[in-house]
């Protein structure tokens, strides 16, 4: 019964007879194929089956027992293609032969079932050469070529097959086909290769120099290689890694574009002759159209296929509208797409410079947390600042460099996981708003094809992303809103004034939920509170919880409490676990704040804490920071309530209290208030006036002037004004409409009274101008005295400069030749009198620098000050601040001056170590100087300064006095131990 043979392991066969290949007919292959099959399977008899001019018949046979034959088992094998066996008998199909075996090892038979496709071919060019002697060398050949292909449109099957073939028809043992997958003006290097014959495979592809590319590509001939004739040619230098006797090289050309190249060769010493190169010619024309048939094939196969993976790619995204599951769904289908071995999306932070991770598959954690990618930097910074597709194709020894720190680390320490990497611009419209991240552990496996494919997904993922984010914003908008109103409703549905306990609990509990947050806590301030400062977030001491509700928490304590409130800023701040309450992982604090003119005044602060440490996410602080907002609108609003109450009630105890007469009525002029300053001075004339017509109340005489005014001011806004008298009183009244017309206001003041007080007020005017006009003549003497004395001091100071110290050095000299000229006791006092002239002339120049340094005047005021700090008894540091520049001569001697006394007064009571003068220039041209005396002395009290001042020390008053009449400003800063700090500022 005839079937498949079990299978075996298999078995080491002998080497294939080298007669094989060159044997000229089918039936002296077919004798050597018979004894060596019949030695490789120990086999009792082999008989060979050869398909001859359509009929099947035995052409050798070799052993005994193939009596037992009747051709049918050898039928089967050759129509089904594979190995078959009926008891003793076996039959093995090779290509259009059969081999049949008697008694074979079945082990034998197994290991030499690999042979058949070899077999095959041999057969095939053993027939092809009988066939060239009737029909033509070269027919025959492209004839078998198209036999072989059969049509086929599989391009790795063309282009093996093509190899064989061509090795078949030079009787060649090797042989390959390749691709061009670079193509330049000088040259072109070739892709993936398909070989027959070699034992190495070809990594990297094959380059092709420009003289090869000349004959081959743009003159279309072949190339005959022969080593004794050709081993000093650059077609030599470039197939020394072949190392071939003989080689044959055609181009693959198809409708006018070059393909590649066809490439046989021997090792052994058989020439080429023009027969093998025109064959080999012929075969790669042939070749070519069906390479090029494939190829076309293939690609529209990989549209095809392309289409239809971006199509279910499409309706995979389209079927979630959550962005967790659409992210997830995102990476898996491009990491199956492109063969990744890693994928993340990236997404753009609000800073519009950084980007983060949001997801990811395949990255390791640690990854994800340290990457923080920078735009513009790397290939995902690239794509996003670009909004174009960047592909890498070794990310580690292209030098690209990384997105973010730790990337570059990796990269400069060779232990970056991944060599190719290209990065997908994530858009909707013009906004890039992240990018799709692809990694390969290999170098980048995608051609051309592949990468637009990637970027159509990737229009689809962005679209998807978008369409999940704008889905989950709406959800989460709605929610918002619902706990928003919510919140107003528990707050507004009571009494009014401040909420009670149940209130502020259900607000809280409201809250919580609706952050997912596991514990909450709302703490309010008294109504008197401060403000945040202008610059800098409140102390720890800046406020006091009064009141607090919580959500699934124990209130906290007072000194709890004072350590959150430490922790506000101007908005919601994310704790982590040190800030946090006992238990929680993390944390988030929220200021409840109302707008003020000036500042913003915080009513208290929402805590949230949850026990996982993960930080909440700018969603999270945006929600925090509405449902703060809404409650501290909420609040606020009953405050302003309740101040608005308190405010009508203390104008209403004004209005009682005022000596004008305050009267209030409808438009018809009916009252219906009058303050008791209005009742005690009319009723006793008109009678009760609640009730009482105004218009009526003043005499016949004044009743038109009320009139008119009454009518004006209901005429326009800003009221009018009249004179009228009611019995001995004479009034001015001012009417003004309220409420839009429905009311008005009347407001009369006896004008006797404002008489005789704006008499007073001129008479006390007259002696303040007096007095003013004589204060500005005492500063205007005190000026020019000043003048007048810094004028004589200059005066001395240059007499005693020029007279007195000239005829004293003069002198000092004299006396000087005199001691030379005297000896013994006489010499001795020449030499005490020389002193005393030294000693004198030191001190008259003392004298006359300390009544005018000429140093200010020669050098400018910063020399002076320095030389100022090193006469200071006091160790005295100068330091300048601002651009350097000289002021007017008035304005620094004025600061000299200022500092000169300073100083002395240090010196004299400050008791000091140190001292400094501070100088600080303005920027010019309106900036003055600012000139600061401290020292760390023992300071003193106001009290303390008035004291001396009545004591008659007027150092401090001569300063301000001073300063002022220049111009500037003084200010004093000191207290008991902390030293003193005097600031002159004068304008420039």
């Amino acid at each position: 019964m005839s079937g498949h043979l079990p299978d075996r392991a298999g078995v080491a066969l002998p080497p294939l007879p080298p007669g094989l290949s060159a044997a000229s007919t089918v039936a002296q292959f077919a004798g050597l194929l018979a004894a060596y099959a019949c030695r490789a399977t120990h086999a009792h008899g082999v008989q060979v089956w050869v398909v001859t001019d359509g009929q099947l018949q035995a052409v050798a046979e070799e052993g005994r027992g193939l009596a037992l034959s009747d051709g049918t088992l050898v039928s089967e094998a050759l129509t089904g293609g594979t190995l078959l066996h009926e008891g003793m008998l076996a039959a093995l199909p090779f290509g259009c032969g059969v081999l049949e075996f008697v008694g074979a090892d079945p082990d034998g038979l197994h290991a030499l079932l690999g042979t058949g496709p070899l077999l095959a071919l041999a057969v095939e060019g053993v027939q092809a050469r009988e066939a060239r002697r009737g029909h033509g060398r070269i027919a025959e050949t492209v004839e078998g070529l198209m036999r072989r292909l059969g049509g086929s449109l599989d391009l790795s099957e063309v282009l093996t097959v093509t190899a064989q073939s061509a090795a078949l028809a030079l009787g060649f043992r090797r042989a390959f086909v390749a691709l061009f997958s670079e193509l330049s003006d000088g040259g072109a290097r070739t892709g993936e290769v398909f070989t027959h014959g070699f034992t190495q495979p070809f990594t990297g592809g094959i380059g092709v120099g420009p003289v090869t590319f000349e004959t081959l590509v743009r003159r279309g001939e072949a190339i005959r290689f022969e080593r004794g004739r050709d081993h000093e040619s650059p077609l030599a230098r470039g197939l020394r890694e072949l190392n071939p006797e003989t080689a044959v090289i055609a181009p693959l050309n198809a409708r006018g574009q070059p393909l590649g190249l066809l490439y046989v060769d021997t090792t052994e010493h058989v020439p080429a002759t023009e027969d093998d190169a025109r064959i080999v010619l012929a075969l790669a024309e042939q070749a070519a159209l069906a390479i090029d048939n494939a190829r076309l094939y293939g690609i529209e196969t990989r549209k095809r296929e392309a289409a239809e993976a971006l199509r279910e790619a499409g309706a995979a995204l389209a079927g979630s509208l959550h962005l967790s599951e659409t992210l997830e769904r995102v990476l898996e289908r491009a990491v199956t797409l492109f063969r990744a071995d890693a994928a993340a999306v990236y997404e753009k932070q609000p800073d519009g410079r950084s980007i983060n991770i949001r997801s990811a598959v395949g990255l390791s954690s640690e990854y994800m947390l340290r990457v923080k990618a920078k735009v513009g930097l790397g290939v995902t910074g690239r794509a996003v600042g670009e909004g174009t597709l960047i592909a890498a194709h070794d990310l580690t020894t292209e030098n690209g460099g990384g997105s973010s720190r730790y990337t570059r680390q990796l990269l400069a320490t060779h232990t970056y996981p991944y060599r190719g990497v290209i990065s997908l611009p994530l858009r909707v419209g013009p906004n890039v708003f992240g990018a799709l991240t692809l990694y390969w552990s290999a170098p980048l496996p995608l051609d051309s094809d592949d990468l637009a494919l990637a970027g159509v997904f990737a229009s689809q993922a962005g679209l998807a992303i978008e369409n999940a984010r704008l889905y989950e914003e709406e959800q989460l908008r709605e929610r918002e809103a619902g706990a928003l109103l919510a919140i107003s409703r528990m707050l507004g549905e009571r009494p009014q004034g401040q909420p009670d306990d149940a209130a502020l609990r259900d607000v809280i509990r409201e809250a919580t939920l609706a952050l997912h947050a596991g514990r909450g806590l709302l703490a309010l301030f008294p109504d008197a509170t401060g403000s945040f400062p202008a610059d800098t977030p409140p102390g720890p001491d800046s406020w006091r919880v009064t009141r607090c509700a919580a959500y699934n928490l124990h209130p906290p304590d007072a000194s709890e409490l004072a350590d959150l409130s430490a922790q506000l800023g101007r908005g919601p701040r994310a704790l982590t676990r040190r800030y946090a309450l006992p238990v929680a992982g993390s944390a988030l604090i929220v200021p409840l704040l109302t707008a003020q003119t000036d500042a913003r005044t915080p009513l208290g602060f929402l805590y949230f804490d949850d026990p996982g440490r993960d930080l909440p996410g700018d969603r999270t602080l945006q929600l925090a920071r509405s449902l703060a907002d809404q409650i501290a609108q909420t609040l606020t609003r009953e405050r302003l309530l309740a101040a608005l109450e308190r405010e009508e009630a203390r104008y209403r105890q004004l209005a009682e209290g005022a000596h004008d007469l305050i009267i209030s009525s409808d438009a018809h002029g009916v009252i219906d208030y009058a303050n008791p300053a209005a009742r005690t001075l009319l009723e006793p004339l008109t009678g009760p006036l609640t009730g009482a017509n105004l218009l009526t109340l003043p005499t016949r005489d004044t009743q038109a002037a009320l009139q008119v005014a009454w009518a004006d001011a209901q005429a326009r806004t800003s009221g009018s004004r009249a004179e009228i008298r009611i019995g001995p009183y004479h009034l001015e009244v001012r009417v003004g409409s309220v409420d839009h017309g429905r009311g008005v206001l009347t407001v009369s003041r006896d004008l006797s009274e404002l008489q005789t007080l704006a008499d007073e007020i001129a008479r006390r005017g007259q002696a303040l101008e007096a007095a003013t006009s004589r204060q500005s003549e005492l500063r205007s003497f005190l000026t020019l005295f000043t003048q007048a004395q810094e004028e004589e001091r200059r005066r001395i100071s240059r007499e005693l400069h020029d007279d007195t110290a000239q005829v004293l050095t003069a002198t000092t000299r004299r006396v000087a030749r005199l001691a030379r000229d005297l000896s013994g006791e006489q010499k001795a006092r020449a030499d005490d009198i020389l002193l005393d002239l030294n000693a004198a002339i030191d001190g008259v120049r003392r004298f006359a620098r300390n009544l005018r340094p000429s140093v200010l005047d020669d050098l400018g005021l910063l020399p002076a000050l320095e030389w100022l700090a090193t006469q200071a008894l006091t160790t005295t540091r100068l330091e300048v601040s601002g651009a350097d520049r000289r002021l007017s001569p008035a304005t620094e001697l004025t600061v000299f001056r200022l500092a000169q006394e300073a100083l002395n007064n240090v010196d004299k009571h400050a008791r000091a170590h140190t001292a400094a003068i501070r100088v600080a220039f303005g920027e010019p041209p309106q900036g003055g100087v600012r000139v600061a005396i401290t020292d760390d002395g023992r300071g003193f009290t106001p009290e303390q300064a008035h004291a001396q001042a009545q004591a008659g020390h007027l150092g401090l008053l001569g300063l301000r006095e001073r300063v002022t009449l220049a111009g500037g400003t003084l200010a004093v800063q000191s207290a008991p131990g902390e030293g003193t700090t005097l600031t002159f500022t004068l304008p420039g």
